[in-house]
């Protein structure tokens, strides 16, 4: 009978033991499994103002959703860039619409980008197509009317990607301001990172279950988007496709301010692809003009990043004040 209790109590240490040395990633699993969701109308028509589809190449996808505020004389224009692995959604994304219903009826002209999925082109054709649809619009500013001297764009992960792509490398429109949720910006770098983290490559694919069988046999949604499998990227590949690469070398845009969030909890993205980019671009464009944002208890594409609160926050750093 003591052998028997011993056994039992020593069992029972053990689990203890081992709750207490994977509190952050019980913490993180939790938040992944209970993050609350905001409502969104799906039957939300808009009033204040005039809405066009723009096609901006021969594609059916290449497009932009434009909506203009009547309120505002040339409002300032604020692009938008959707997430969704480079293989799922589009410019009418969950995500894009909380942006851009809030920005518009703040007084922004807001466009949503549409951009070819991996399923249609591989890399770099979203990202050749974010470049073509910033500067149709801003070639365009006064025939639909809105203001383009001091463009902004937003993009969230994947989407965050090709927006910070595009702000760092843009020399042919003005793009002034960067705000990037949760992006990914150095893709080989990322499962270390998420190793550091404690977090396991069987929970990140529990976390990314929604790209299985979606990627044509490629082992992550970026093999498939670059249509090469890791082992096959060359040194050159890897420079040419990394962010954080373009960050360290020194960006073409040299007049960039940058707002970068992220949570805490993200398990899809690690947040240390946002810190590094952060640390690079502030030696860069100076401590002044990058802000990133670490969003506790926050999970990848938290509709809680989505708020009035968060975006009124957003709102500020492009009003050029401290969010």
């Amino acid at each position: 009978m003591k052998v028997k209790q011993f056994v039992r109590i020593s069992i029972l240490v053990l689990v203890v033991f081992a709750i207490i040395a994977n509190l952050g990633l019980l913490q993180t699993l939790a938040c992944n499994m209970t993050a609350p969701k905001l409502p969104l109308d799906e039957t939300f028509s808009w009033r204040n103002g005039k809405y066009e589809r723009i096609f901006y190449g021969d594609s059916d996808a290449q497009y932009i959703d434009l909506y203009v505020p009547k309120d505002t004389l040339f409002p300032r224009l604020f692009v938008m860039v959707h997430g969704g692995g480079f293989i799922f959604n589009d410019a009418q994304s969950r995500q894009a619409q909380f942006m851009y219903r809030y920005f518009r009826d703040h007084g922004y002209a807001c466009a949503s980008v549409n951009y070819r999925l991996a399923g249609e082109a591989p890399f770099p054709a979203a990202c050749d197509d974010v470049h073509e649809a910033v500067v149709y619009l801003a070639r365009h500013a006064s025939e639909y009317g809105y203001d383009a001297s001091h463009i902004a764009i937003w993009g969230e992960s994947a989407g965050g990607y090709l927006a910070t792509r595009e702000a760092l490398t843009e020399t042919d429109a003005p793009i002034t301001d960067l705000v990037s949720y949760y992006g990914i910006y150095d893709f080989q770098s990322a499962g270390t990172q998420f190793r550091q983290q404690g977090i396991s490559r069987f929970v990140r694919s529990l976390a990314n279950f929604w790209a299985v069988g979606n990627t044509e046999g490629y082992p992550s949604f970026e093999e498939y988007w670059v249509r090469k499998p890791y082992e096959e990227w060359t040194d050159a590949d890897k420079q040419i496709i990394s962010v954080q690469h373009i960050a360290e070398s020194g960006p073409a845009n040299r007049n960039l301010r940058v707002l970068l969030v992220h949570g805490s909890t993200d398990i899809t993205v690690p947040n240390q692809q946002s810190a590094n980019l952060a640390e690079a671009l502030k030696a860069y464009y100076g401590d002044e003009n990058v802000i990133f944002a670490l969003m506790d208890s926050r999970i990848h594409a938290d509709d809680r990043l989505f708020t009035d609160e968060m975006l009124g926050l957003v709102d500020a750093f492009l009003q050029g004040r401290q969010p």
